[in-house]
């Protein structure tokens, strides 16, 4: 199945108002896409852009989502996980409300209940945040 075809719902542990994710729209083994379309009534909205710390939220949700979705395909529940640190985070822009955004992360390393992803989100084909987030996960 592709991840498209799972609810985003059913495969990230947050939910509304907390969910930052619509679709994850690719996966492989080490990577995977996602989307989110911003509106007004977004919790992260301030002054009609998406705030910057929703941009981070948003990379590791697709993580997130990345996680259920091999759960998922491996018959496990979805897990909890926490940002444990965020590294050499660069945002250039904040995307205003309704527009889409599109998210790419990819896993550098998973070591003992610790997952280390690179992280980016695209606006309009620019990329305007990027990071390193360290993952902690809960069985």
């Amino acid at each position: 199945m592709s991840p498209a075809d799972f609810p985003i719902i059913d495969l990230i542990p947050q939910r509304p108002p907390m969910q930052m994710i619509d679709k994850l729209i690719y996966a492989d083994e080490r990577s995977a896409k996602g989307t989110l379309f911003i509106k007004e009534s977004n919790l992260f909205c301030e002054q009609g852009k998406l705030s910057e710390s929703a941009l981070i939220e948003f990379i590791a949700q697709t993580a997130a989502a990345f996680t259920g979705y091999r759960n998922k395909l491996n018959d496990a529940k979805v897990s909890e996980g926490y940002i444990g640190a965020v590294k050499n985070l660069v945002i250039s822009n904040t995307p205003p409300v309704n527009e889409e955004i599109q998210s790419e992360i990819t896993v550098e390393n998973e070591i003992v209940g610790f997952t280390i992803i690179n992280g980016n989100v695209r606006f309009r084909d620019n990329v305007i945040a990027s990071c390193e987030i360290r993952i902690l996960s809960r069985p």
